[in-house]
């Protein structure tokens, strides 16, 4: 009896604690840029392609990156390798960890750097 009792628990804490989010749409985004440490903000484009999503972003700061990523949707998190096509040395990866609320927390890092940079995206209604 308690052997199934501590494997319920297990399962319910293991598994997903709310109900999928759907991750197309538009997020406005902020964060802190890892290399000179100033703040951005960014709108980003997420669309589903087939059993990927890809994504765009454009900066306040010029900048702008595309993405390709990997939607994890028992665990809520979305893998995800960018790139800016006009600096190649700013292609990186991302682990998003998607809310409740449908928000992306996001740890994230350029190839060349030893940094890990943090953002957080709200969806927009």
């Amino acid at each position: 009896m308690n052997k199934k009792i501590a494997l319920l628990v297990l399962g319910l804490s293991t598994s997903t604690c709310f109900a999928a989010v759907s991750l197309e749409g538009k997020y406005n985004c902020h964060g802190t840029e890892i290399v000179s440490n100033t703040s951005f903000g960014c709108e980003m484009l997420i669309k589903k392609t087939g059993e990927t999503y890809a994504s765009t972003a454009s900066c306040d700061d010029g900048n702008a990156y595309q993405g390709n990523a990997v939607y994890d949707e028992k665990k809520q998190i979305l893998a995800t390798g960018f790139i800016n096509p006009k600096k190649a040395e700013e292609t990186g990866v991302a682990i998003s960890y998607v809310k409740e609320d449908g928000s992306l927390q996001t740890d994230w890092t350029y190839i060349n750097e030893t940094t890990i940079g943090h953002s957080l995206c709200i969806k927009k209604k």
